[in-house]
């Protein structure tokens, strides 16, 4: 029996006593970010904001087998943030950066079978290729989560989950629910119902496709109406994806059980913990990058330089520093070009080398 065939769907039960503990660690993870945010420059927490979306676009992604390109990501955001100039760009990635802002600085307003529709038309600005899909409407059929044998390939194919509702009209009546409860004044913790929301709908899975995605997006608006600021603290979507087989497991545990999401409640909140710890780290990272560019303002650089820079700033990909062939590739440019850029950067002080040879690598200062 799947969870929406028990006859009290969609009435959850939680078990308030059990979760306490991990929401208050939860809590006691978020405050301080609360915190810090308050003591930043606008200009900081744009930086702030800037990487802690090119996270979640990135992640969220990444969990249903898309990989975005993290130039075109970041300048989609920079350019919606208003904190510099993107110049290279693709329409999918750029649509689910408008979706995330929109998600979480207009918080105030319902959301209803209009907005939701309408977030699914920005997260498919145009139709797939290959599998044909509605776009902007509720699906018309039963829906079955599958793995396994598929398009021609051998092995035994596995249902893992069967949707509520055989056509549009009785998804726009699981939609109703939904939409009733979440618009509703809700009595226990924020959190919780962000976890019951992102739950709930990726369970009612309104759409041919997308709906992990929106779930998630869902999520961050009830996180960013928890923590009462339209800026986002944390990337969820980054541990989700960095726990993805969890993530999967734990949803299909709960869909063919009860209607306790007790368990799946505590592992959220504990995903919450773990992603608002993760984002202390990115804000030292924000300052540590304020700091260099502050520093070197009337520097100059190419714009090769600064691209590999603002890379070995922004992430930990290449913490034990940046090699000549990993310099190549990121730029694109030639042998005796990276030489000159990374001869360069050593003789300005900005990088230093180490190790000889093949295995000479260029670490920031």
């Amino acid at each position: 029996m799947w969870l929406w065939q028990q006859q009290n769907w969609p009435n959850f039960v939680v078990d308030n006593a059990a979760i306490v503990g991990v929401l208050e660690k939860c809590i006691q993870a978020v405050a301080p970010l609360k915190q810090l945010s308050t003591v930043l420059t606008n200009e900081q927490r744009l930086d702030w904001e800037a990487a802690i979306l090119l996270d979640e676009t990135l992640s969220s992604a990444k969990i249903e087998g898309e990989i975005f390109d993290r130039d075109s990501v970041r300048s989609s955001i920079v350019n919606k943030l208003g904190i510099g100039k993107g110049y290279k760009f693709h329409k999918q990635s750029d649509s689910m950066v408008e979706l995330l802002l929109h998600a979480v600085r207009l918080t105030d307003s319902p959301m209803d079978h209009t907005g939701i529709k309408a977030w699914h038309q920005l997260l498919f600005p145009t139709p797939p290729l290959i599998t044909p899909m509605t776009i902007g409407e509720y699906r018309n059929d039963e829906m079955q989560i599958l793995s396994g044998r598929q398009y021609g390939k051998q092995g035994k194919q596995q249902i893992h989950f069967i949707t509520p509702g055989v056509n549009s009209n009785e998804v726009h009546q699981e939609m109703d629910l939904f939409f009733k409860w979440l618009n509703s004044a809700y009595t226990g913790s924020s959190y919780v119902r962000a976890a019951i929301a992102k739950f709930w709908f990726v369970t009612i899975h309104p759409f041919d496709d997308g709906n992990g995605r929106l779930s998630r997006v869902i999520a961050e608006r009830c996180l960013a109406e928890a923590e009462q600021t339209n800026l986002r603290l944390f990337s969820l979507s980054s541990v989700f994806e960095a726990n993805r087989t969890e993530y999967y497991q734990q949803l299909e545990d709960h869909q063919k059980g009860n209607l306790d999401l007790t368990k799946w409640i505590i592992w959220f909140l504990s995903k919450i913990e773990e992603a608002a710890l993760n984002a202390k780290i990115e804000f030292e990272r924000v300052m540590k990058r304020t700091l260099f560019w502050q520093k070197h303002q009337a520097t100059q650089f190419n714009e090769r330089q600064r691209k590999v820079l603002t890379r070995l700033l922004e992430t930990t990909d290449f913490e034990d520093g940046i090699s000549r062939k990993k310099y190549k590739a990121l730029t694109k440019t030639a042998d005796a070009t990276a030489v000159r850029d990374l001869t360069d950067l050593v003789e300005k002080k900005i990088l230093y080398p180490t190790g000889g040879g093949r295995s000479r690598k260029y670490i920031i200062i």
